[in-house]
């Protein structure tokens, strides 16, 4: 008996560590949806944007060509707007749709092709609703999400899943660390905000995987943390500036902590600094490298 009930005990307190399953979305859908935009690019036929980061076989959302339609989210009531570069990429004009239909046009504060993000701003005569961009860190693999956007111009969409990977890399030899999650991605969603059950930001919707063009529960999103850090460079700059370390790294074949230092620029800073191909790195300034 003494063995069943603590048993029974551990059982009941793994249980209170799970996190609930939501009863709903509404509340939440009612609170952060004013926060959430449609936008329009309009750009010569040949300035259609390209799919950069795309997996194979695939579709990038919003890519019809001459217009552009996809989502954003505002991270300041004075009007600062956050999408993807390739929504807005090589447009002539853009307008910005908000949740009770005020159109505004927009201008393109700074962007960044490497990671896809891009920064606009608008003049709104009222404050608008911001949202929070979250700790993606914190998101783990099995958390419920909630992504709304503009798929196929049908603004307003709201779409829920879960996480279902963390680091996922899509050979897109530029930025490769997305979100993936099943809840629906498709065309149009691009830029738009996947929440977390707290209202947050966790993650910019970008991409799927689909071999038809639609959604088949595999899309991916930037991770906010990456988002706050490239919007903090273009809000000040207008653009993004890069360190060089002058070192290549791979991963460990055993999947072990560290990643091996696979060639080094000669003369370049890690060089200098004593770094040496074969060399493993476990920690960068005291936190771990996995």
């Amino acid at each position: 008996r003494g063995f069943a009930a603590a048993a029974l005990a551990l059982g009941l307190a793994g249980l209170a560590l799970a996190k609930p399953v939501p009863d709903g979305f509404s509340a939440l859908v009612e609170k952060l949806s004013p926060g959430v935009v449609n936008i329009s690019a309009d750009r010569p036929q040949q300035a259609a944007s390209k799919a950069p980061l795309a997996p194979s076989p695939s579709a990038w959302e919003g890519e019809a060509a001459g217009r552009s339609l996809g989502s954003g989210f505002v991270i300041d009531p004075a009007g600062l707007i956050v999408t993807n570069n390739h929504v807005i990429e090589g447009a002539k004009e853009i307008f910005v749709a908000l949740s009770n239909g005020r159109r505004l046009k927009a201008v393109v504060v700074g962007r960044d092709a490497k990671t896809d993000i891009a920064l606009l701003r608008v003049q709104p005569k009222k404050p608008l609703t911001a949202l929070v961009l979250g700790d993606s860190d914190e998101a783990k693999a099995g958390d419920w999400v909630l992504a709304i956007g503009n798929p196929f111009g049908l603004g307003g969409s709201v779409s829920a899943g879960i996480i279902s990977a963390r680091n996922r890399q899509l050979d897109a030899e530029l930025y490769d660390d997305f979100i993936q999650t099943d809840a629906a991605i498709n065309r149009g969603n691009s830029g738009g905000p996947l929440f977390d059950m707290e209202g947050k930001v966790v993650g910019v919707n970008s991409a799927m995987l689909s071999p038809s063009g639609g959604s088949i529960g595999i899309g991916f999103a930037i991770p906010a943390n990456t988002v706050t850090t490239i919007v903090k460079q273009l809000r000040a700059n207008g653009r993004v500036q890069r360190g060089w370390i002058g070192a290549n790294v791979e991963d460990l074949e055993d999947e072990g902590a560290g990643a091996r230092v696979g060639s080094v620029a000669q003369g370049g800073p890690a060089a200098l600094a004593g770094l040496r191909a074969g060399d493993v790195v476990t920690r960068i300034n005291g936190t771990p490298v996995r």
